[in-house]
């Protein structure tokens, strides 16, 4: 079932989930691949209640930085989302997969086991690296574990990364870069 989508090591989707009162909820997440297919969530966030009501997850593949600095600071717009069978998928979604989750529970960080249920593929489209588009994700993981943290690194790690955007990146990945300095008033 998962043949065309090639998880290996760490990558990146934007996970979506619902609560019990039907609101969607999107958050970046790094899928794990060695062997099995899981993800580390934090137990103080939205997503991880959703999954623990749920036990249902959605991988976005998308392809827009902006989409994935939007929602890591923020909470999407419902404009966002559309339902799949009764799950929620980005609208910008190239490609889906819902799992079914299994939680083992820590106190901070959970460990969910995902086993693929159903899977769409919406747009194959081929895309050269690029670094600019690499560092806003990177950035992104770094400004949310600032959030979380509040350890100086990582906003030097972001001045890095925007150096990158900046040298390498599109438009879009530019915009994605100012949007996330703003939001952490660095901009």
């Amino acid at each position: 079932m998962m043949k065309e989508f090639e998880f290996r090591g760490i990558s990146e989707v934007i996970a979506t989930t619902i609560s019990g009162s039907g609101d969607p909820n999107a958050a970046p997440m790094g899928i794990i691949s060695d062997g099995n297919l899981y993800a580390r969530v934090y137990t103080n966030t939205q997503t991880y209640a959703n999954i623990k009501a749920t036990k249902k997850m959605v991988a976005n593949i998308v392809d827009d930085p902006l989409l994935f600095v939007l929602s890591a600071l923020m909470k999407l717009s419902i404009d966002e989302f559309r339902m799949e069978d009764g799950d929620p998928v980005l609208k910008a979604a190239k490609a889906w997969i819902v799992f079914e989750c299994s939680i083992e529970d820590d106190p901070q960080c959970a460990t969910v086991t995902l086993r693929p249920l159903k899977k769409k593929i919406i747009q194959r489209s081929i895309q050269p690296v690029n670094r600019g588009f690499n560092a806003v994700i990177e950035a992104t993981i770094y400004a949310t574990r600032y959030l979380a943290m509040k350890d100086q690194k990582y906003l030097r790690w972001i001045e890095h990364c925007d150096e990158i955007v900046i040298k390498c990146g599109g438009e879009r990945e530019k915009e994605a870069m100012r949007t996330l300095k703003d939001f952490l008033g660095g901009g």
